[in-house]
């Protein structure tokens, strides 16, 4: 295990080494990573460490025969054969990775990926065989808050009566979407944002000639969402945009009719997008609302938003207040709910345009 390798998590990262070292390291273990803050390269290195226990394989952890990866797959996506292989090959590019590129590496164009129930009847089998090189086996779950409770039971069934010197290493970033009786028989460590200045030594070692601190800054400590602001492709570029014209569409349609017109055609752009992209723009939301909030409350040292454009959050935080906070970030969370549950984008993104004019137009007094 390779400390080094692992940005940020010194409250865990040192005793999660040293109770492997003492061999007392749970068999379940659960890595809460709710931002991108690394979790994936974590599991990676705790399961480096794990199978050179008792042996010394030489070649890159990611092709040792006695560790195996789960992860989400898409109904848009046929699973072949040549799926694992793919899966291996994307987490070597990029291993600080989030759900939506690996959604769009694999192809997928519009169905929200599960881990399905399929991939939890070949971990049976591999669980109970003997390890390849006679030492310890490790399965890791990445994406598991996306298993179904059929899913999730027949995972259960395992976790109850794990094989001995074998491991199972869940990450998610929603500890609430796994099943009570699977937290229950695991072991739970929770990743947090990484540090300013480490975060900017590494993403120095990666490109050039970029503003780290810009980068650093806009992507509140999450690895994966500052790589995905170095790739000009990135959708969540245009998230801080989108929801700029949002509001100030809400704003105008108190005066202009046009301008309900243009919230409609706002709603239909942001449904064309896929359902990830969709959840992300609604976690952008909430965290700029949230920005908002810590300004207009005078508590500006707490916030941590650097704007793309010229944008200014003190400009918005007037209209965030205690007469809407509380219905705005209901409004962003339902509408979150809904899209994770397939509702109709458009109707979707139409209700909340029109939700969100009503809300930002109220006074406070």
């Amino acid at each position: 295990m390779n400390l080094d390798r692992i940005l940020g998590q010194g409250h865990i990262k040192e005793r999660i080494y040293d109770s492997i070292q003492k061999k007392n390291f749970p068999q379940s273990k659960i890595l809460v990573d709710k931002d991108g803050y690394g979790g994936l390269n974590f599991a990676i290195e705790i399961a480096r460490e794990l199978l050179n226990q008792k042996n010394s394989f030489s070649g890159d952890v990611l092709d040792h025969p006695d560790l195996h990866f789960s992860f989400p797959t898409f109904a848009s996506v046929k699973d072949t054969e040549t799926l694992y292989g793919e899966w291996i090959s994307f987490v070597k590019q990029f291993p600080f990775s989030d759900f939506q590129k690996w959604s769009t590496f694999i192809g997928n164009t519009t169905s929200q990926g599960s881990i399905k129930v399929p991939e939890i009847d070949k971990i049976q089998k591999k669980a109970v065989l003997k390890s390849f090189l006679g030492g310890n086996k490790v399965f890791i779950f990445w994406g598991s808050e996306t298993m179904m409770p059929q899913t999730s039971n027949k995972l259960l069934k395992i976790l109850e009566e794990p094989p001995i010197n074998t491991y199972f290493i869940l990450i998610t970033n929603s500890v609430q979407d796994l099943l009570p009786t699977i937290i229950s028989r695991c072991q739970i460590s929770n990743l947090g944002p990484v540090d300013h200045e480490e975060h900017k030594r590494f993403l120095e070692s990666l490109v050039s000639d970029i503003d780290y601190d810009l980068i650093v800054k806009s992507s509140r400590g999450s690895v994966s969402r500052a790589l995905n602001y170095i790739d000009e492709d990135s959708s969540s570029i245009s998230h801080e945009q989108n929801f700029i014209d949002c509001l100030r569409f809400a704003f105008l349609a108190k005066k202009s009719k046009k301008a309900v017109l243009d919230l409609t055609k706002w709603s239909e752009k942001i449904a064309s997008n896929s359902r990830e992209q969709q959840k992300e723009f609604l976690g952008f939301c909430s965290f700029l609302i949230r920005e908002a909030m810590l300004v207009s409350y005078r508590s500006e040292n707490l916030t941590s938003f650097v704007s793309n454009s010229d944008f200014k959050i003190g400009k918005l935080s007037p209209f965030v207040h205690s007469k809407n906070l509380i219905e705005i970030i209901d409004l962003i969370e339902d509408s979150h709910y809904s899209i994770s549950r397939n509702v109709n984008s458009k109707i979707v993104f139409t209700s909340f345009a029109i939700k969100m004019t009503k809300l930002i137009n109220t006074p406070e007094d």
